[in-house]
């Protein structure tokens, strides 16, 4: 439809709105872009299970003062998946601070911040961990005793 503006000038009425008609199309879209991209980053960045077991450990507030990861120590097996759930409203992470000679866990020494109850960070026991123990910590909690061990089976 062509409206005639008052010099009796064609007016069309979707070339007057087009900017504002393409931004609200277009926001969205890039949005979800955005989205969509950051999520499979993640994806491809953590590191992916190897068809091991799947094992828990919780990082847990026990009080105002008092941290643990439950069960404090996991005794795993190459190929698995050790699993850090955050259940508590206070930042947590995994710092591995004693590891058997010839461990070389590059990025997985030091584990991210999860900071909200639900989010996971997962170590797959792969070639970078021969058989051992390995103690970890939490960062700003070791010193309220949220400390453990991972104790990884020799491979056969």
């Amino acid at each position: 439809m062509i409206a005639c503006d008052n010099n009796s000038k064609a007016v069309n009425p979707l070339a007057q709105g087009t900017p504002a008609v393409l931004k609200r199309a277009l926001v969205p879209l890039v949005a979800l872009v955005i989205v969509l991209g950051t999520t499979a980053w993640r994806s491809a960045d953590r590191p992916q299970p190897l068809g091991g077991r799947l094992v828990i450990v919780k990082m847990v507030e026990l009080s105002a003062t008092s941290y643990r990861f439950q069960p404090a120590t996991a005794t795993v097996n190459p190929g698995d998946t050790v699993r850090f759930v955050q259940t508590s409203a206070m930042p947590h992470n995994v710092e591995f601070t004693k590891t058997p000679a010839g461990a070389q866990l590059g990025s997985a020494k030091l584990g991210p911040f999860l900071t909200t109850s639900g989010q996971t960070y997962d170590v797959v026991i792969d070639a970078r961990f021969p058989g051992g123990q390995y103690r970890y910590m939490c960062t700003p909690h070791f010193a309220l005793g949220m400390l453990g061990v991972i104790v990884v089976a020799a491979s056969k």
